[in-house]
């Protein structure tokens, strides 16, 4: 094998390392934004039980996107709805340190059925996507909010 071959097979398992290591990276990440909470209660049960959940502790559903619905235009069938929920005077809280905010505010939290006969209710952690605007008034409203969907998650659930 000539010199130049050897560096051109070098160079290719290099770049595949670094591309299996950007994944697994991205993996990782991916793992600390996602939460997701599984309930042995019916779809329905679970939706109920976080709209209660929601208004019972500060927040508001915002929207309501039947996805199922759509998705059932295409043949399939899924029970799935996304809610959006938030405080507006949260959101004014974090909107006054910057607009961009509107990119994750109000909070969306993904309730749908899951191939194994259990529910879920999954989103993303405030933190996590709030955490990219550097901001200290921010990031401790944003934590706050972690705490606050994983309690409106586990109460739908339970």
């Amino acid at each position: 094998m000539s010199l130049k071959s050897t560096l051109s097979v070098a160079l290719v398992i290099a770049a595949l390392a670094a591309g299996s290591s950007l994944a697994a990276a991205a993996d990782t990440s991916f793992a600390a934004v996602r939460v997701t909470v599984a309930s042995e209660k019916s779809f329905e049960q679970v939706t109920g039980a976080l709209k209660a959940a929601v208004s019972q502790n500060g927040m508001m559903v915002m929207a309501e996107v039947d996805q199922g619905q759509m998705l059932s235009m295409t043949g399939l069938s899924l029970k799935a709805t996304l809610f959006l929920v938030g405080n507006p005077t949260v959101g004014k809280q974090l909107f006054e340190q910057d607009h961009a905010v509107g990119l994750y505010v109000p909070l969306r939290v993904f309730v749908y059925d899951g191939s194994d006969g259990k529910t879920y209710v999954a989103y993303d952690r405030p933190s996590a996507l709030l955490g990219q605007f550097k901001n200290e008034q921010i990031g401790m409203a944003a934590s706050m909010l972690d705490e606050k969907l994983q309690g409106l998650a586990t109460m739908a659930a339970r």
